[in-house]
């Protein structure tokens, strides 16, 4: 996936360098949603590559946040941060196996916001490389609600795509960590670099938030979606190399099948952050649209 994050399940999160490639070499480098912007001439059209439907014609009426990705908002939503942590049904209990298939890429304000036609060629290419596989978990806190176990599968996703767990370093413990702000070191393998990235949640919702909510086929439906502010920069290096900032909602729209599956309609957007000198600029230049947004189709086989 392109860099900086990576929130595939629960949202977990990864940390990447200021470039951008497909996700399995952004994850051996870094990983992640929306990289720094190329210098390059502005003006490009945007470039839709593939179309990505909902799981049901009529589940955009469901939940606010299928109607969101139903429409292809590109603006900032207007939820907030509604709960400390998204508490799943309790059919997600468990470690399943994910496999995760990208099947739309788009550069609402053309490739150059998007990272360049090098990196918009490299996200293209996603479409036609075989899923990523990992493991995912969810575990209760302490009051009992369910909750995404997220260094484990942050853990897991490094494993399966950057060549190792050990290439993320002060990563927090499962049973100690903040869902509203992580914070761990990345050292992709191969490289001498190692990277500092920092997560906030800026906005949270899912829905429902209790009960239960049917689509019209009968089948349980649960979505959540959540924005966070993330940052990216080299330790001791700042003044020479700004840290890279983006905004980045991620958008799972989940499905338990009859078989006992769980499948997701997964989009990923990524917004640039004015920050200052050039990101200033291209942030202006997007306006507030959304300059990556991604679709991936992602199914979870329970393994226990």
């Amino acid at each position: 996936r392109t860099l900086p994050v990576l929130y595939l399940v629960g949202f977990a999160a990864a940390a990447a360098p200021p470039t951008q490639r497909t996700r399995r070499q952004a994850l051996r480098h870094g990983v992640g949603v929306g990289g720094t912007a190329a210098a390059l001439p502005l003006g490009w059209a945007a470039w839709p590559l593939a179309t990505a439907a909902l799981p049901s014609d009529n589940a955009g009426a469901l939940t606010t946040l299928r109607r969101r990705v139903g429409q292809k908002t590109l603006a900032q939503g207007s939820y907030g941060l509604d709960a400390p942590d998204v508490y799943y049904p309790d059919f997600f209990e468990g470690t399943w196996r994910v496999t995760s298939k990208a099947v739309e890429v788009s550069a609402p304000c053309g490739a150059p916001l998007f990272g360049g036609n090098a990196s918009l060629a490299a996200a293209r290419a996603e479409l036609e490389a075989a899923p990523v596989v990992y493991e995912a978990r969810w575990i209760r806190d302490g009051r009992g609600r369910l909750i995404a176990d997220r260094p484990y599968n942050i853990a897991s996703i490094a494993a399966a795509t950057m060549g190792g767990a050990d290439a993320l370093q002060q990563l927090p413990s499962s049973d100690a960590f903040d869902p509203n702000g992580l914070i761990f070191k990345l050292r992709p393998e191969g490289s001498d670099v190692t990277y500092r990235a920092e997560l906030r949640a800026l906005a949270r919702r899912f829905e429902p938030s209790a009960g239960e909510l049917r689509d019209a086929s009968g089948l349980l439906v649960f979505d959540a979606g959540e924005l966070s502010r993330q940052s990216i920069s080299l330790p001791g290096k700042e003044l020479v190399q700004p840290p890279s900032v983006k905004d980045i909602e991620t958008i799972n729209l989940f499905t338990l099948m009859k078989n006992g599956r769980i499948t997701s309609t997964q989009r990923t957007s990524t917004w640039l952050v004015g920050t200052e000198g050039i990101a200033a600029l291209k942030a202006q230049a997007a306006d507030g649209r959304a300059v990556d947004v991604r679709t991936y189709k992602v199914d979870y086989e329970r393994l226990k």
